[in-house]
Parts: structure tokens; sequence; C-alpha cells
């Protein structure tokens, strides 16, 4: 691909211009550093693949005359092309990324690969019938819930760790899991799990108790996501090596709904450390994690039921999210052979699709502890009545679906009646004086566009708003506490409503926990002697701090995806992903 970069080179150096140049021999030896000698061979290669028309000048020195046949990133397009296989398409993601293609060429690649390209291949391969492979818009290299707890990365570890026991949320019990069996005393501070034998780590290694008790007392550390899980965890115990005892310091009744969520996932003891790959003993494991795809291969031992997909296999295009971008080059026979993310002004005629609403939202959290709306709750009141969400929802469209205004839809009644002149009231009656205010959150998921959205929306009304993104593992190190007025991000929902509340309000990666009042956080830690009780009381938590204006919901987007009619087993998880062990793919004979 050399000749690729010197044509690049003398693309760029003639402002991609379609006409005729003139130019010197010497010349495209000084814009490619080479010598006069190496300057003529790429001129006769550039030519011999018909790039450039080139016309010689007479004599050494003088002026030759040059004219550039290709679009440069059509070129790059059609090289991808070339270099794919049906078991391979990594060289050509490679090729792209490398050049930075324009958004549209790159998604009319994408659908090429995913729907005309792959098709042509699936009828001749029995293999092709096993896989899935599709695009997604951000690496994703920590894998490890320790370290991580955002919607994408949990739902690929869904696939990759199990835990003790599942929480069904049809009928609201607990099944047993790698744990056949449980008890706890009379008051829930003392919990022993039997564990089931002959459970495989994805490197060969059985899983006994001391596995167990390694992946929980990790949590202990102060940066883990679900520190907040073990904080009345004095000791854990392998009593034998297939039972492990938990003891707390105080009435833990809802420990179930933390050992069911990924917190509660059992990695080995011999093997840390291994963010971008870790070890566990679910239905997939990881057997390639780069900033360009993620592969999962089957578990051919998983303890349970083999999933139908050999493989899932997911390319990462950076600016795949954006939906703004209407395509209007690309026909529409040339969909996707499997997205989440749909496209704006596309029609997918050949194409199933699924969707639903989100049962998370976005968030945006104010400060209570410190700065300026800690000490004015009157510049909170304005700044709830100034944003709308419908407004929100219709200018910057996307998956952005419907106004929220509790953590979970099902609780939502009564809500709070905007008004922008109520807004201007509180604001003329606060103490602001035009002090910006910091906005932050991470980067992805629509969090640059919502900010700026917010930014603009507060300026028109006099209130200023400096936006600052960072990625989510550097957003999660800062003392947020005291260098944030306001935290932009999702606000993730699970199967059990109960777990939903005490992640949110309690987790260490969850925005609501680090601008939660003193006096809420308080409430918090008496939390019900039963499940039905702790759900209430985080739910008067909520109801405080929204009567506060402590927090606002904006929206909730719709989970889509678009699939050929030959994929069955298509339903939505609780974080909006497609549970790829429940696929299959009915072949038509």
């Amino acid at each position: 691909m050399k000749l690729l970069e010197h044509y690049e080179v003398i693309n760029r150096s003639l402002n991609e211009t379609e006409e005729e140049v003139s130019i010197t021999v010497n010349e495209i030896a000084n814009l490619l550093s080479c010598s006069h000698r190496n300057a003529k061979i790429i001129i006769q290669n550039l030519q011999e693949q018909k790039w450039i028309m080139w016309k010689s000048g007479i004599g050494r020195g003088n002026y030759s005359t040059l004219k550039l046949l290709k679009n440069f990133e059509l070129l790059v397009v059609e090289l991808a092309k070339v270099t794919i296989t049906p078991h391979s398409i990594d060289q050509a993601i490679t090729l792209l990324n490398k050049y930075q293609v324009k958004d549209s060429l790159q998604r009319e690649f994408i659908d090429w690969i995913f729907h005309s390209y792959l098709s042509e291949y699936k009828d001749q391969s029995s293999n092709m019938h096993s896989r899935l492979h599709f695009p997604s818009y951000r690496p994703l290299p920590i894998l490890d819930p320790a370290f991580v707890c955002r919607r994408s990365e949990n739902h690929v570890m869904r696939h990759v760790f199990s835990q003790l026991v599942q929480f069904n949320q049809d009928t609201g019990d607990f099944l047993p899991h790698l744990a056949h069996f449980w008890e706890h005393n009379q008051d829930n501070t003392k919990w022993i799990f039997y564990l089931q034998k002959g459970v495989h780590f994805h490197h060969g290694k059985k899983m006994t108790a001391d596995d167990v008790c390694y992946s929980f007392w990790r949590h202990k550390q102060p940066t883990s996501a679900y520190s907040w899980m073990v904080q009345d965890l004095y000791k854990v115990s392998a009593i034998q090596p297939y039972i492990v005892e938990f003891q707390f310091k105080k009435p833990c009744p809802f420990f179930l709904h933390m050992v069911a969520s990924l917190g509660g996932s059992i990695l080995p003891n011999d093997r840390s450390n291994r963010k971008r790959f870790p070890l566990g003993t679910g239905p997939y494991k990881i057997s390639e994690n780069t900033d360009e795809k993620l592969t999962l291969h089957v578990f051919n031992d998983y303890f349970l039921r083999r999933p139908f997909l050999e493989e899932i296999k997911i390319y990462f295009f950076p600016k795949l999210y954006d939906n703004a971008t209407v395509i209007d080059s690309v026909p529409n026979s040339y969909n996707m052979n499997f997205y989440h993310y749909p496209y704006k002004g596309r029609e997918l005629h050949d194409l199933e699709k699924y969707t639903a609403l989100d049962r998370g939202s976005k968030l945006l959290t104010f400060n209570r502890k410190n700065g300026i709306l800690a000490n004015d709750p009157l510049l909170r009141e304005a700044i709830v009545h100034l944003l709308s969400p419908e407004k929100m929802i219709r200018e910057l469209g996307g998956t952005r679906h419907k106004k929220a205004s509790h953590l979970l839809e099902q609780f939502e009644h009564g809500d709070l009646s905007r008004s922008k002149r109520r807004g201007r009231e509180a604001l003329a009656k606060s103490d602001y004086k035009g002090e910006p205010l910091v906005l932050a959150s991470y980067t992805g998921a629509g969090n640059e566009a919502d900010g700026q959205w917010i930014k603009e929306e507060l300026l028109k009304e006099g209130i200023n708003v400096s936006l600052t993104f960072h990625s989510y593992e550097h957003l999660h190190s800062l003392p947020l506490e005291q260098e944030t007025d306001l935290l932009l991000g999702e606000q993730l929902s699970y199967e059990s409503d109960l777990y939903t509340y005490l992640a949110a309000f309690k987790g260490d990666h969850n925005l609501l926990t680090r601008h939660l009042s003193e006096a809420d956080k308080k409430t918090l830690e008496m939390l019900g002697e039963n499940e039905l009780d702790t759900l209430s009381l985080c739910r008067k938590v909520e109801d405080n701090s929204l009567h506060h204006n402590g927090h606002i919901h904006l929206y909730r987007i719709i989970q889509s995806a678009f699939y050929p009619s030959y994929v069955k087993g298509i339903h939505f998880n609780a974080l909006g992903w497609i549970d790829f062990t429940k696929l299959w793919y009915k072949v038509k004979r």
C-alpha cells in the first residue's frame, strides 16, 4: 500500500484538482522525499494502475503534465473492497480507519459488506450460518466489570461471564446458575452458596470456591465500579471447595440482586489484570479485542446449553453513532445485514425491523454538594424549567424518542409541567451573576450533541455553560463533586427494578451518586429490612431529589435492530441489546 501513500501525498499537494497540472519530476521527488530515479518509477507505477495520466516533458527538468484520475477516498474504498475475503474484513477496516474516509463513504462501505458482499457467500458456506458480523461505533478496550459499567461493555460481558444466580424478570424469582443452592440466616447477615461442580473457565481451569471469594473481594478496591456492593461485607470464606460463605456487618436482604448482577461475575483467581481479555465461564470467550474489532467465539465447555452462533464479530467505526448524516448516494438495496443504529433518511425495505423503548434514560444531575448550584436552589429550578426534553428530542432526533421523568417509566406519574416563564422568574430571583457552569460527560452515546444543545439553550436565557468531555475511564477518576456543576450521561436500567435503583443511587460509576445530597445519602444508609421496603425508600430518595431539582431525566431512546428474515430469536435485553445466545438462523431449502 506504499503506492497509495504516494498518491495521497500528490493528491493532497495538488488540492485534489481534476485539471491537468504542469509539474516536473524533481518536484514530484521533493513531494515524495525520494530521488529523481525513484520518482520516475513511482510515476510509472501510478500510470500502470491508471491512477494518473502523465505526459512527459522533453529533457530533464522540463515541465510535464499530470492529471489525477482517481478521487482519493473512492480509491481507498475500492482498494478496501479488494482486500476482503469471506472470512476476514480486517485489512479493509484498517485501510478505512487509516485514511479516515468521509462518513458517507464509510457507511456505504459498511452496507456493502454486511448486506451485498457477505450475502453472496452465506449460501456457499454453512459456516456463514453460524456467525454474526455487524458494525458498532466504538472499541471496547475494558471488559472487566471491576473497571467499567457502561451499556455496550455490560452487554458483551454478559456473554463472557456467569454469576452464582440469575434473576428472572418475568417471575421476579432467582434461579440457580453457578450455584445450585443457597441459604441465609434469619437476619440476612450470613449467606451460603453451594456451587456447581465441573464448571470450567475459558482457559480450562475448574471453578472452585476460591475463585468466588476472589471475584467478590476484589471489589473492595475503591476503584471498582461495584465497590458499593461489598461495602458491608467483612468476610467471604471458602468453607469447602464448592461452598462459599459471605458475612455482612449488617443485614443484606437484597444480596441476591447484587449476586445476579455483573458485579457478581466469577473470574479465575489465577489470572488478573486482563481488562481487554478477561476470562469467565460464560457461553462466549474473547479471542480478539482491538480498536478495530472484537471477536467472541463459542465456549465449547460451557456448563449450560451451547449457543447456536459459533462466532460474534463486531467491527468498530468511530463515527457510526452519528445519525445526522443523510446518505442519498447509497442505493436502498444495499442495506446492512444486521444493525443496531438506523441511518436517518434510509429506507430498509429488505430487512425486518424490531424496536423497543429503552428502559434507561439520559440523565442530567445538579451538584447539591459544592459550587454555585449547591447554594442556589432557584438557579437549579430555572434550569429545569428552561430545558425542554420534548424540544431536545424534536431538534436532535436520532434515537432520542420519548421524554423521561423517572428512573423507570412505570413509576412516572404527575410529571412536572415545565414553563419558560417560571424558569425566567426563578433565574431573576436567583443569585446567578453569569458565572460559567461546568457540565462534564464522557464521549459517545450522543453526549456531545446533547451537551452542546443544553449549552445553547441555556445561553439563550443568559446562563453560561462550559462543556468538558472525557473518556469514560478518566471521567470516573476525577473528583466530580468538586470540579463539576452538571453531569450528563446514560442511566442504565436492569431486569430487576430494585437493582436498578440500588445501582443508580449507590453505584460508583453512576452519575446520580456523584452529585447526590448528603441528606439523601444518609437516607440510603437506612435501607429497609426487606426488598419492598428498600425499593420504597429508594423511590422516596428519587422523588426528593426531583423535588429539590437535584437531577432531571431528559429522554429515553428507541432501540432498533434491522436483520434479514432468516435471523430468528430476536429480542432485546434490559440493556437494549440483542441477546446473542438466543439467535439462530433458519436456512431456506
